[in-house]
């Protein structure tokens, strides 16, 4: 999955879903909310509505003439830098000043924010048009998990910052905010909580592939930790192995593992018979072999007594 192409499946899944008039209005008063330019001309007020999307513009295409019974401009135009990509402009020159009442947007000189749209689940709506105006998100199988929406003006962010915890209780959601290149990031970056924001939006397919990915990942993640641990025991075994044995040879070579106490003679022979064996295996081959019920740790200490008396015998080597 390329990067960034998460984001634009996510946003066409919730294009295609299907919306009663509230929820189709919740959902444009978002878009709007973050994305809506008003600009004056000799024929009167126009507000236009940039994406590169194109189902997002169909979309809203759709909901200004199912809800307000207009048709609106639509034209696009290619970016001269970097990809060179479409961008499609929705533009409304009629009923604008009813349709920003309407959607409780005020005006452009007296803005303000939705009440009565937010209402019941008009608030997930209200959130789905923002995240198609201005979010994006990583794919799950990226290093990191990121989902963020980059809105214009810092009141206007508080809000919509405002407007997600009031399903933080409820959803477990924990968004940020931070201020970067004059613009304001609501973001998240926990992968359980972006899972619970993609189901808000009517993502649901989206939500999980997403969680699907994740777990498939920790799964993977999981199991090369778990072969690290392994490895490092492994060589941690046979490191000790190594260093009993040494023990054990120079006893053979001073006094012979027969003069030995007979669990020491048994410990050492089982020890070199199983060089990468663990003490707790050591301890299950005596218990089979000999009969001898035997604890990992009482044949660490029968190692620990084979290491000093075999130190004894180094000293003597020196001197």
């Amino acid at each position: 999955m390329k990067q960034g192409s998460f984001t634009q499946q996510v946003k066409d899944e919730i294009c295609l879903g299907e919306y009663d008039e509230n929820q189709l209005t919740a959902l444009l008063s978002g878009f709007i909310k973050t994305n809506g330019i008003v600009s004056f001309s000799s024929k009167g007020t126009v507000l236009i509505l940039s994406t590169e999307n194109s189902k997002i513009a169909k979309l809203i295409y759709q909901a200004f003439s199912r809800i307000f019974n207009i048709a609106p401009t639509l034209t696009y135009s290619r970016k001269i830098k970097l990809d060179k990509c479409v961008v499609y402009h929705v533009s409304v020159n009629e009923k604008v000043e009813e349709i920003q009442e309407y959607l409780e947007l005020g005006s452009i000189f007296e803005p303000k924010y939705p009440k009565e749209i937010l209402r019941n689940e008009g608030s997930r709506f209200f959130l789905a048009g923002v995240f198609l105006a201005s979010g994006s998100v990583n794919s799950p199988r990226s290093e990191n998990y990121h989902l963020q929406m980059i809105i214009n003006k810092e009141e206007d962010a508080k809000f919509i910052l405002k407007l997600l915890n009031k399903f933080k209780n409820e959803r477990t959601m924990d968004f940020k905010m931070i201020a970067r290149r004059n613009k304001y990031v609501v973001y998240l970056k926990k992968a359980d909580q972006i899972t619970i924001f993609l189901a808000l939006c009517n993502a649901s397919i989206s939500m999980l592939q997403f969680e699907n990915a994740r777990v498939e990942k920790d799964c993977i993640n999981s199991e090369n930790r778990y072969q690290i641990c392994l490895t490092a025991n492994y060589q941690k075994t046979l490191a000790s192995s190594l260093r009993q044995a040494q023990d054990i040879e120079l006893l053979e070579e001073k006094v012979g593992l027969d003069s030995l106490e007979f669990k020491m003679q048994i410990v050492a022979k089982t020890r070199m018979e199983n060089m990468e064996a663990p003490l707790s295996q050591i301890a299950s081959l005596i218990e089979k072999e000999y009969d001898i019920k035997m604890s990992k740790s009482a044949v660490n200490r029968i190692f620990d007594n084979i290491h000093a008396l075999a130190s004894c015998y180094k000293e003597e080597n020196k001197q």
